[in-house]
């Protein structure tokens, strides 16, 4: 594996132009609700993910074991399982929604449809991922090249004409516009996790609806850490995975800002629908320009994007469920695998859940206040797998100072606070209701169904440790400690931990 097709991988992992209208109803100043998470929180992720994934094998399950012990790693595992779980039926809403522009605009939103296309893509999604990483990864980045990268760089084409060609903009391009007006008292903002369907955004008001846009918009940039169990099929991962984090870092940022903007700049605001913002945008620009044929081809190419995004999310915590299970911490059910090395039990267990979940479309009409509660869950579990490896990088190295990295984060203590603080801060304001309208619960029980989701969630994996027997070992422990081992070497001990 290349890392340029690494870091293609990690960019179809991570950017999205899903949740592009959410922002884009903030015009100019959606530079700043990127630019914050993106030094708060990327930026950090990104080097400490490097220097972990360039070091050590097995990626959060590896980092975490490592650190912390067994437990600690399995209990990683499952919870990266679980989110993954609760977030692809949401992902494959946006796709079923860009579809219906295809077949008929008036299915968009309609839950028998977006049901059954959410099945039925994942069904095909999980047979491509039983073929085998090799498939994988060179469908995941095809797909994100033709529907991430390719719409998003159409997009902001399109404004430049747009633009070049005298026609006003619906938002206003001036300094001031810069410094988005979110945190006054009598403020309203549109919110949601950016990773999710843009239909489950809901309204927050008063002074608290800034700092829980700016916070839940960290969980646009995660995901940085998916393809980190990756880089020992690199050639040199040493040398080649900061590369690969490099080129995604710019990849994604240029995916996220400047389409933003030209959404922006012709839908107005009050118009902008949170589903079909994007296909609005298209639909605007090619109208205007006379080019109406080209609707349907942008709405099956972003039908490829999330089919892209979905293939890798799918794989990559599978197939650390597969190295527990050896390792003797799962059952034998979960280390089934096929021809083509690929976790077959996990994988038709991961969609028998989508398919379950996905199936809620069928029976409630208005499905958003039951799917924002799963978002929210979902990146909750996120935040926590997030807190365990920022505290885990600082705690391998100072057990293991001497050990080569193929990537030495600069500050890493520093960094690793720094995310670990916004994550926490993240992980808190998810306990905040929306506006009592937009979600049919008190605060109390919003608050007692999130944490008795959490505790439920966390139950699993440590009950599976207590109960571990030695029948569910299909390795002996010197290999299962492959799994989690050094990339490299440790070098005649120094003095120095930081």
């Amino acid at each position: 594996m290349s890392w340029i097709l690494l870091a293609l991988m990690t960019v179809a992992a991570v950017a999205s132009i899903r949740a592009l209208p959410g922002m884009a109803l903030y015009g100019l100043g959606a530079v700043m609700l990127y630019l914050l998470p993106a030094l708060l929180f990327f930026l950090p992720a990104a080097l400490v993910t490097t220097e972990l994934g360039t070091t050590w094998s097995g990626g959060v399950y590896g980092w975490c074991r490592q650190a912390f012990g067994e437990p600690f790693g399995i209990f990683a595992s499952w919870f990266g399982w679980i989110q993954v779980c609760t977030l692809l039926p949401i992902i494959l809403a946006f796709a079923a929604d860009s579809l219906a522009f295809v077949i008929n605009p008036a299915l968009a939103g309609n839950g028998i449809y977006t049901g059954i296309v959410i099945i039925g893509l994942y069904w095909l999604v999980t047979l491509v991922a039983l073929r085998g990483v090799k498939q994988l990864a060179r469908l995941s980045s095809l797909f994100m090249l033709a529907g991430t990268l390719f719409p998003a760089l159409v997009l902001v084409v399109l404004g430049a004409i747009w633009l070049a060609q005298g026609h006003p903009s619906q938002a206003p391009l001036t300094w001031s516009a810069l410094l988005p007006d979110i945190f006054g008292s009598g403020s309203q903002t549109l919110s949601g996790h950016a990773k999710t369907h843009p239909g489950v955004w809901h309204l927050f008001t008063g002074a608290i609806a800034g700092i829980v846009l700016i916070l839940n918009n960290f969980l646009a940039y995660s995901g940085i850490e998916m393809n980190a169990l990756y880089a020992s099929n690199l050639p040199n991962p040493q040398r080649d995975m900061p590369r690969a984090i490099g080129l995604a870092i710019g990849l994604i940022l240029l995916i996220f800002i400047p389409p933003t903007l030209a959404i922006a700049v012709v839908v107005p605001a009050d118009a902008t629908s949170l589903t079909a913002g994007v296909m609005q945008a298209y639909s605007q620009f090619f109208h205007a320009f006379g080019w109406d044929a080209a609707i349907d081809v942008m709405a099956l190419l972003l039908v490829f994007g999330a089919l892209g995004g979905v293939l890798i999310w799918s794989a990559g915590p599978a197939e650390e469920m597969l190295f527990v299970g050896k390792a003797g911490l799962l059952p034998r059910w979960w280390q089934v695998t096929n021809p083509a090395g690929m976790p077959r039990h996990v994988l038709l267990g991961q969609a028998g859940m989508v398919t379950a979940l996905a199936s809620l479309y069928f029976f409630i009409p208005d499905v958003s206040a039951a799917f924002w509660m799963l978002s929210t869950l979902s990146a909750q579990i996120y935040l926590v797998l997030y807190v365990m490896m920022f505290v885990a990088a600082i705690r391998l190295r100072r057990l293991q100072p001497d050990l080569p990295r193929g990537y030495r984060a600069p500050c890493l203590h520093a960094l690793s606070v720094i995310g670990m603080l916004s994550s926490l801060a993240a992980f808190a304001i998810g306990f905040v209701p929306p506006r009592a309208e937009s979600m049919p619960l008190s605060g109390l029980a919003y608050f007692g169904l999130l944490a008795g989701g959490l505790v439920l969630a966390a139950l699993p994996p440590f009950l599976f440790y207590r109960w571990r027997r030695p029948e569910w070992e299909e390795i002996t422990p010197a290999e299962a400690e492959t799994y989690s081992a050094p990339l490299t070497r440790p070098t005649t001990p120094h003095p120095s931990t930081s």
